[in-house]
């Protein structure tokens, strides 16, 4: 009876931390969603800087360069949802870890905003590059802040096989998609059409990506 009585004074932290811990996959999948605003600032910020020095637009030339920019996403996918998405998170309050997600989405966000704002104007290389810059400073500031390590990794070799495999589909599936739709989509502003392009390609390999992590390279 006492329990019973007690369950209803719970605090709303308290609640939501034993939600969270009853159903871990839901934290799991917000942390995956930021990190997804955070590999998708990263890739627009690459693909925009590449195609812009290298002066490409379209075509299978973009996709090429949308791949780069991919794989770079993806590496860095690797990291924070190895350390944290699937990583062991003990210790960490409810608001800690709100703030958490609220850092890391909104670098992410701000990044992409940047880049759509720039793309408007068509901004030069130099101005993705100022950006991109300013973008890997604060995310390492990030990580290490929580106090994340690269000695914090022990993967095996057969893992980072699953992941490379994982990962080449997904960049199959994202470059592609890149190529047909900077083809098809029609749009005066030509740094619009890519970025559009790659949000779509972004938007479908990122339910691979995280299928694949979930239940294939992570798993426990």
């Amino acid at each position: 009876m006492d329990n019973i009585q007690s369950a209803p004074n719970l605090t709303f932290q308290q609640k939501l931390t034993d939600l969270l811990q009853r159903r871990p996959v839901i934290y799991q999948f917000m942390r995956f969603a930021c990190i997804g605003f955070l590999n998708t600032g990263l890739n627009f910020l690459i693909l925009n800087f590449l195609s812009k020095a290298l002066n490409i637009e379209k075509g299978l030339a973009l996709g090429a360069v949308a791949a780069v920019a991919f794989v770079a996403a993806v590496i860095q996918s690797y990291l924070w949802n190895r350390v944290w998405t699937f990583g062991n998170e003990e210790g960490v309050s409810v608001y800690n870890n709100v703030v958490r997600l609220f850092a890391v989405g909104l670098l992410g966000v701000l990044a992409i905003i940047f880049v759509f704002v720039a793309s408007t104007f068509s901004a030069s290389e130099w101005f993705y590059l100022m950006i991109l810059g300013a973008y890997i400073l604060f995310e390492s500031v990030l990580w290490r802040h929580f106090g994340f390590h690269i000695a914090d990794f022990h993967h095996e070799g057969h893992s980072f096989m699953v992941f490379f495999v994982v990962t080449l589909i997904g960049l199959a599936i994202n470059s592609s998609l890149v190529s047909i739709f900077s083809t098809y989509i029609q749009i005066p502003n030509t740094d619009v059409d890519k970025n559009i392009a790659a949000a779509l390609a972004t938007a479908v390999s990122l339910f691979w990506n995280f299928t694949g992590y979930k239940l294939i390279v992570f798993k426990k």
